[in-house]
């Protein structure tokens, strides 16, 4: 039985009122109306003026009427399921529960014996989805670094690895171009029994960016219409950093990156009605004193909420961006706070599907024992949105009338029952030790589950002729696409 526990969110935010909501979605159709979008694909182009959008096959802009954009969305269907390959693995997305991921793909790790820094390995996200398969918090698996040592087919072997090495859900976000995208269905197959077991209950996902300001990249558009067709869940992430590659307003930012991915969206409707897709957007600023991209700002935090309530407002799932990935070591002060603000704000909005846990230095570095110190916050997050319990078992009238005054509660049924369910946090309250031991510090702690982890987890492995066929699919995408 695979181990995850979603959050339920009792408690709801929200930034945006419907007026609010109504505005974006305005101006967002008057962008993609009057100015268009970039769409540098034939196959594309074509699909579009086919549909009646108005295509200049020169500059490769796509402009498309609201009428277009809005029947080819009411077709995107705003529930659907996500699937493992273990019982208790599937993950509905229809709005009740929000599911956290990892983040990546990093391209630096901190290594797990010597602790020197290097570029990672495909090895590295073996070790990692097998603490991810354990963990309670990790819900669906995204490749957290890259298997450079593959070369130009590590976007295979990183589905390999998570295959291989976790009975959740897997998300890619690397394999981009028409032909990956074949292979990658192909493993999908594979791992689910057959493509009609595999549309009815996909075991993977794919997360394509566009890119800022209303452009979106031809091997991720390509390997998109792929996957909607083959009935693989796709998603679109918009980009935009205010002051750049956006205007230096929040309101601007968002209808950048939300004209960007309704436009994606619109396209996999047309080339497969009914496709299921998800929206996400992730705004960032640009530092005037530095030029750096920076995500730990107040103004990141409430666009990160009303980019979730938009994906909704479209009636599609939203994925939404978490925890702190600007800071460049783990437990920090900077990491904690902003890990507070992006993750329990959009769990708290509702979000479908969120991705942070694990990743340092803007996603790009791995460091072990980072993805403990999340887990952590995450449950945190978890017990918060849950709210309070009312009900009659919550307030324990019965209990307190036994007790009485001056009594304690100890020796309580009820007591015994509810004390299990309290969650505490292991790593700030570790558990007492013997007398003359001493408490090692909380990197050291959260480095020492890590390793427990890989030491004693050995997830459900994959039958030894479903291992041999990946082998077969890689070995046939080395020879067709590999240098």
């Amino acid at each position: 039985m695979t181990n995850i526990k979603p959050i339920q969110h009792k408690l709801h935010l929200k930034v945006l009122n419907e007026a609010q909501l109504a505005e974006i979605r305005s101006a967002t159709l008057h962008v993609l109306e009057q100015v268009g979008v970039h769409f540098p694909s034939e196959r594309a182009l074509s699909v579009f003026a086919e549909h009646g959008a108005e295509v200049d096959t020169e500059t490769q802009i796509v402009k498309m009427t609201p009428d277009l954009v809005l029947e080819a969305l009411s077709h995107a269907p705003r529930s659907y399921t996500l699937s493992g390959r273990a019982e208790g693995a599937d993950l509905i997305l229809d709005g009740a529960k929000s599911y956290f991921a990892t983040d990546g793909c990093g391209v630096e790790t901190i290594d797990f014996e010597t602790g020197e820094r290097r570029y990672s390995r495909k090895d590295d996200l073996a070790k990692m989805a097998r603490v991810a398969d354990y963990l309670s918090s990790i819900a669906f698996f995204w490749p957290m670094v890259s298997a450079q040592d593959y070369g130009v087919m590590a976007p295979l072997h990183e589905l390999d690895a998570c295959f291989n090495n976790i009975t959740k859900h897997v998300q890619t976000e690397t394999v981009m171009g028409e032909r990956w995208a074949q292979y990658a269905v192909r493993m999908a197959e594979v791992i689910a029994g057959d493509r009609e077991k595999m549309r009815a209950k996909p075991p993977l996902s794919s997360l394509v960016c566009t890119i800022a300001p209303l452009g979106q990249d031809k091997e991720g558009i390509e390997a998109a219409m792929v996957f909607a067709e083959a009935g693989i869940p796709v998603g679109f992430m918009g980009m935009p950093t205010m002051g750049s590659t956006a205007p230096a307003v929040p309101g601007g930012a968002l209808v950048i990156g939300n004209a960007e991915a309704v436009s994606a969206m619109v396209l996999m409707q047309l080339v497969a009605p009914g496709a299921p897709v998800f929206q996400s957007l992730l705004a960032s600023a640009l530092d005037p004193h530095s030029a750096d991209y920076i995500v730990s700002t107040p103004t990141k935090y409430l666009c990160n909420v009303a980019a979730i309530q938009m994906a909704h407002d479209w009636g599609v799932p939203s994925l939404a961006g978490t925890f702190g990935v600007d800071a460049p070591e783990p437990a920090t002060w900077q990491l904690g706070r902003d890990s507070v603000y992006t993750a329990l704000m959009c769990a708290l909005a509702g979000t479908d599907i969120t991705i942070g846990l694990g990743m340092l230095k803007a996603s790009t570095l791995l460091a072990p024992e980072q993805i403990i110190f999340d887990d952590e916050i995450y449950h945190t997050h978890r017990v918060l949105a849950e709210g309070l319990d009312t009900s009659s078992d919550g307030l324990a009238l019965d209990v307190i009338e036994k007790v009485g005054p001056r009594g304690h509660f100890l020796a309580q049924q009820h007591t015994r029952r509810h004390m299990r369910e309290i969650w505490i946090p292991g790593l700030t309250h570790p558990r007492p030790l013997f007398d003359g031991e001493t408490v090692p510090d909380i990197r050291q702690r959260a480095r020492a589950k890590v390793d427990k982890i890989l030491a004693e987890h050995r997830p459900e492995p994959l039958e030894e002729a479903v291992q041999a066929e990946l082998r077969v699919i890689l070995d046939a995408a080395e020879r067709e696409l590999g240098e």
